[in-house]
């Protein structure tokens, strides 16, 4: 069982489909049980779309661009 410090470690995983698939239903059985995880869900899917829409209406100088990807690189780094 999951509880929701667990759902919030894995909600990026989730939302990427990056989660084994026992990982994910255990994940959507604490969201079916859990209206706060399922609120925070919700929030961040919003909050996500939200900022794709807006960088794709910004135009970001290169420089913080390529900061930008350095970062997410080291970030995914750290995780493997």
């Amino acid at each position: 069982m999951i509880c929701c410090k667990e759902c919030l470690d894995l909600l990026s995983d989730y939302m990427d489909g990056d989660l084994d698939p026992q990982t994910s239903a255990d994940l959507e059985e604490h969201f079916q049980d859990c209206p706060p995880c399922i609120a925070f869900l919700n929030t961040f899917k919003s909050s996500t779309h939200l900022a794709g829409e807006t960088l794709r209406e910004v135009d970001i100088p290169e420089v913080v661009q390529g900061k930008m990807k350095e970062f997410i690189s080291q970030q995914k780094k750290k995780k493997s």
